[in-house]
């Protein structure tokens, strides 16, 4: 990573932190209603850390110390701290977040390293045609379940009502798996494309996405809440994506 035009620092990891502007609340219905103040006001952070020698290191504190305000950075392969579907040909505009841990720690005889936070500004994209088509699950594992939502009173004589809503709320949440190009069409998707509209339930070989009461389906879902865990290797990107059934 080259930071403001010069030095050179090496990025040992990174975990993208994107905040779409939407807040999402469940109805009485049981269905789920977006506030979305649009794309401009999504925020596009990453949490780094960087690992090297300790003189290079004292070199990237003397950088901060010096400077509390922006910077340029340009990214090199692997590098795109900021999500897969962010254009990093160019240098980007950024600030510093959390300089709460700036000073350098010792990782071992040879390395040390040093955690911090930054914001995106002004981000351009790559991978705009939007698309679920290729999720994969990365593991056997997920939740998927519709909630029994009824809550019985008892009379003086023992005798039992209950109160039960018209829709129980199904959520499906799990981890995927992908590529670099799938993981760019992924965050379009849920960043532009499709912000906080209804969709059909993608095909990810779930027979029971809600529960074996809620049947096999076709559903129509919204994704309420998702996290991108960032990349373990240059070939692989992971995420966690919460659906919840819309009701009709």
């Amino acid at each position: 990573m080259i930071w403001d035009g010069s030095t050179v620092y090496t990025l040992w990891g990174y975990r993208p932190v994107t905040a779409p502007s939407i807040k999402w609340i469940r109805k009485a219905d049981g269905n789920w209603s977006a506030s979305d103040r649009g794309a401009s006001e999504d925020v596009y952070e990453a949490e780094i850390v960087f690992r090297g020698p300790e003189a290079e290191l004292n070199d990237l504190e003397s950088v901060l110390d010096s400077n509390k305000e922006n910077f340029s950075i340009t990214c090199g392969t692997g590098e795109e701290i900021f999500g897969a579907d962010i254009d990093y040909s160019g240098s980007l505009d950024i600030t510093v977040v959390d300089y709460s841990s700036p000073n350098p720690s010792r990782e071992d005889f040879a390395f040390w390293t040093m955690g911090l936070k930054l914001r995106l500004f002004s981000p351009s994209f790559v991978g705009t045609a939007g698309s679920l088509s290729t999720l994969k699950l990365s593991q056997f594992s997920y939740d998927a379940y519709s909630e029994f939502d009824n809550q019985k009173v008892f009379t003086y004589d023992g005798t039992a009502y209950y109160n039960e809503e018209d829709t129980e709320p199904g959520i499906f949440s799990a981890s995927f798996k992908q590529t670099q190009s799938q993981a760019e069409a992924i965050r379009r998707y849920i960043l532009s494309t499709n912000r906080s509209g209804a969709f059909t339930f993608p095909s990810i070989g779930v027979d029971y996405p809600f529960g074996q009461r809620a049947g096999t389906g076709p559903f129509s879902v919204k994704i309420i809440e998702w996290n991108d865990e960032g990349r373990p290797n240059l070939v692989d990107w992971f995420f966690r994506i919460k659906f919840a059934r819309v009701f009709t």
